[in-house]
């Protein structure tokens, strides 16, 4: 009786972006020259590649209680780029090579073509915290926020961002995401995408704009240290917070999709009194606002990486003979003649009772014949009736 065991691990870097690295490859000068520096910069890059993340693969097989076969891979997808030879060597019979690369983890799906541009709707940022706003009157972070990431992303041209900022989807924002089910799921969100005809929902909760070590100054306010401002040691520090929270929902089963904590530190020099506001100019200039900036950019890259992974689907809103209405805008990149597949919508429960959306394939194909500002018509060979279609059914392309 033999027993196949597979195990796979993943081990992936400190790093999620870009690092450079310096390493050394190393090949024994058992042949030419040429051959064996070739297998050390092979060597230099793969040591260089398994800095941002790697795959371990061990494939057991057992006989009888007796092991017959141990093998152990290390995989690496990572990306580089720079390539550069710092120096090379012979020494105790092998070649030696080191290098210097900038390494990347390899994209979520770095095969995907798809080109549509997805509907996303911006919800409003709630504040967790308000009273941490007044410092710079910030309170605008919940509507401005959110406006940043859609600009951004619509600069980036992949998905169509609409701007929601003034709806809140949650009431608590502290709690939050709290007010999904047990199975992560926001059932307002299906109701905003429902609303703007968005694909997925994108949302927030700004949980710290405090000052650093604020108690231990209201400590040292308290007490009675005169002497620190006479030695000129000032007790005020300048570095801010800024910590949040941003989810990613599922517009057709409120399913989420994606979700992380971002945090960054700056220092605010701003008078106390002053109505700075967020991402206004006076804003933007300061430390504090560039650390802002830089963890928005952040935010928007992790976005734009995990929707492009995600198909693009479209509401089906009416269906009559072989013509389909679907709720896509021009932007969305559809032209005539390109080609959808065909799902019907359904709800199943699971062993909790808990409703699920079901999509089944109609192994239907339609064709997009116009393109308007707002929806898109087309065409398929047999009725609507004849296979059931109805509206709230769905048209997607992977």
């Amino acid at each position: 009786m033999r027993i196949l065991i597979l195990l796979i691990a993943a081990l992936t870097a400190f790093q999620a972006a870009a690092i450079t690295v310096e390493v050394t490859g190393e090949a024994p000068l058992s042949g030419s020259v040429s051959f064996a520096r070739e297998q050390a910069l092979k060597d230099a890059m793969r040591q260089a590649s398994l800095r941002a993340g790697a795959q371990v693969s061990s494939t057991q097989l057992m006989s009888h209680g007796v092991m017959e076969q141990d093998d152990v891979q290390i995989r690496s997808q990572a990306q580089l780029k720079n390539v550069e030879v710092l120096w090379e060597d012979q020494h105790s019979g092998l070649y030696q090579v080191a290098i210097r690369a900038d390494v990347s983890p390899q994209a979520m799906c770095p095969a995907s073509t798809q080109r549509y541009r997805k509907a996303v709707a911006v919800a409003g940022f709630g504040l967790a915290q308000p009273v941490q706003a007044t410092l710079g009157a910030l309170q605008n972070v919940e509507q401005d926020l959110p406006r940043v990431l859609v600009n951004t992303l619509n600069d980036r041209g992949a998905i169509h961002a609409l701007d929601a900022s003034r709806i809140s989807l949650y009431q608590d924002p502290r709690r939050a995401p709290s007010a999904e089910t047990a199975q992560q799921r926001l059932t307002t969100s299906v109701a905003l995408a429902t609303q703007l005809g968005a694909q997925y929902v994108v949302s927030g909760v700004v949980r710290d704009l405090a000052m650093a070590g604020a108690a231990a100054r209201h400590e040292v306010k308290t007490s009675n240290l005169p002497w620190l401002s006479l030695v000129g040691l000032n007790e005020e520090s300048h570095q801010r917070q800024f910590v949040v929270d941003v989810f990613v929902h599922d517009g057709l089963s409120g399913a989420m999709l994606f979700q992380r904590s971002y945090s960054a530190q700056g220092e605010w020099t701003r008078a106390a009194t002053e109505k700075t506001g967020f991402a206004t100019p006076q804003f933007w200039h300061t430390n504090y606002g560039h650390e802002v900036r830089e963890l928005l950019v952040s935010v928007v890259d992790d976005v734009d990486e995990v929707l492009r992974c995600q198909p693009f689907m479209a509401r089906i809103v009416k269906a009559r003979g072989n013509r389909l209405h679907i709720e896509a805008s021009a932007g969305a990149g559809i032209r005539p003649g390109d080609k959808f597949q065909v799902y019907r919508t359904g709800t199943f429960y699971n062993l909790d009772l808990e409703p699920r959306t079901e999509l089944t394939d109609m192994a239907t194909e339609v064709v997009i014949r116009q393109v308007q500002p707002q929806f898109v018509v087309a065409e398929m060979q047999l009725s609507a009736e004849h296979l059931a279609i109805q509206r709230d059914d769905m048209v997607i392309a992977w």
